[in-house]
Order: C-alpha cells, then structure tokens, then sequence
C-alpha cells in the first residue's frame, strides 16, 4: 500500500486536497490512502520513525513565509527515507530552484492548487512505479497511461521499443506507448528483458531464431528485430552463446 502524507501551513487546503485525493483512490481503486495531514513539521518526523512502508510525501515549501523549512524537511524525509515520493506544492514557483538541488530528488513541483487533472497524473505515475518496484505481482508490467493503468502479462510482451521520447510495449495483438525510457526501463526489469539495440529490449523467452551474421533476431511471431554491435556480445552472453 501508499500512504500520503500531507504537511501544509493550511488545514484548510489540505481538507480539499485529502478530498481530492480520496476521490481519484474511490474511482481508480489504487491501493492507496491518506495517512496523515499535519501542519507540523515535528509530526511528519515522528510518522517517520514509526512507518516503513511506501509513502508520498505532499509538503509546503513555505511555513511562516521561510522556504527553507520545507527545504530542510524534504531533506530531512529523504535521509530517513530513500524510497519517499516527495512532491512540492507551493504558491512560490521562485522555490523551483531550491528543491530541484541537491539530494531531495523530488517526484513533482506543482503550484497551489494542484488541478485533478495533474493530481491524477501524479498518482497514476506514482502507483505504477510502486507497482512495478515493489512487485505486487511479479507476472506483470504495469504502465500508466493517462488516469488509467494497463497490466500486462510479462510473456506476453515481446519487445519494448524506443521511439521519438516514447517506449511502445510490443505484444503479439496491442502496441503501447507512454513516456519512459529503455535506459531507465532496463534497470526495473528482470533478466528475461536484454538490449539487443540501442531501440530495442526483447523478451528473451519469446527470440525464436538469432542471427549474428545477418545481425537480426526473429521473435515468435515473427517480427524480425535488429542487432547492433554495440549489443552484440550483451545478447550473445544472456543466450550463452
């Protein structure tokens, strides 16, 4: 499960924003909830301490008109906590700056107040990412795709092929594309994916016929892929060839 957190200097605001998030939980069924909403640094410490799950972290950059309060506590998170999504939300968009140096790492910078359309975005990216990092289910590929995310059996995917900023998930009946890249992909995948070109990751499960003198790979379906040099012995050594 995640759990957000949300620290801001209005309860107010945070009351329409737990309103808000609680929503998109009820129509998407994400395994989602909201834990805690203070208006106290001290407190989302002490949450800190006590929980070791996956958590978002929603704070203010300003408290009492001192950004760097917000600075420090998203500092402070990310020593505790390597794995929190932190996302900033702040009527100073001059903060940028601050909170996109140095080792926070944030996972979102939005302006007071965050639109459901953004919100949602947020959270579908967010959740696919858990999904995908702390295998919920270890058979399948999760991706985000607007408010909606697909689950895909991984033996069903061929091949997942980069394209102009885009990664398209190739399966025997569906082409899917969202915004990622194979550089990245590649560090969350299993051993059953190998780069094979610098547009291409294969399912080595579904290669039917490999050849290295015509450099061309032949999956199940048929589909015939392109082997660079560059990838050459990386596949040769994942085939034990």
């Amino acid at each position: 499960m995640v759990k957000f957190v949300l620290c801001d200097s209005s309860t107010l605001y945070m009351e329409k924003l737990k309103k808000q998030i609680q929503n998109i939980i009820d129509q998407t069924g994400y395994n989602m909830k909201i834990s805690l909403l203070t208006t106290k640094l001290k407190k989302v410490m002490d949450y800190l301490e006590v929980d070791d799950g996956i958590s978002i972290y929603i704070i203010d950059v300003d408290y009492d008109n001192n950004h760097l309060y917000g600075i420090k506590l998203a500092k402070q998170i990310r020593e505790k906590d390597r794995n929190a999504y932190i996302v900033f939300n702040t009527m100073r968009t001059d903060s940028v700056y601050n909170v996109m140096t140095g080792l926070i790492r944030p996972s979102g910078f939005f302006k007071k107040p965050i639109h459901k359309e953004d919100m949602q975005i947020l959270m579908g990216d967010i959740y696919q990412d858990y999904l995908n990092l702390q295998g919920e289910n270890d058979d399948l590929f999760h991706v985000n795709i607007g408010a909606n995310i697909y689950h895909i059996e991984y033996r069903h995917i061929l091949y997942f092929e980069a394209f102009q900023k885009k990664v398209y998930i190739h399966t025997s009946n569906q082409r899917i594309g969202y915004y990622d890249s194979l550089a990245d992909l590649v560090k969350r995948l299993n051993n059953q994916f190998v780069r094979c070109h610098r547009s291409y990751l294969v399912n080595v499960d579904n290669i039917k016929n490999v050849s290295f003198t015509d450099m061309i790979l032949e999956m199940k379906d048929g589909r015939k892929i392109d082997i660079s040099r560059t990838y050459k012995n990386l596949l040769k050594k994942r085939l034990n060839l």
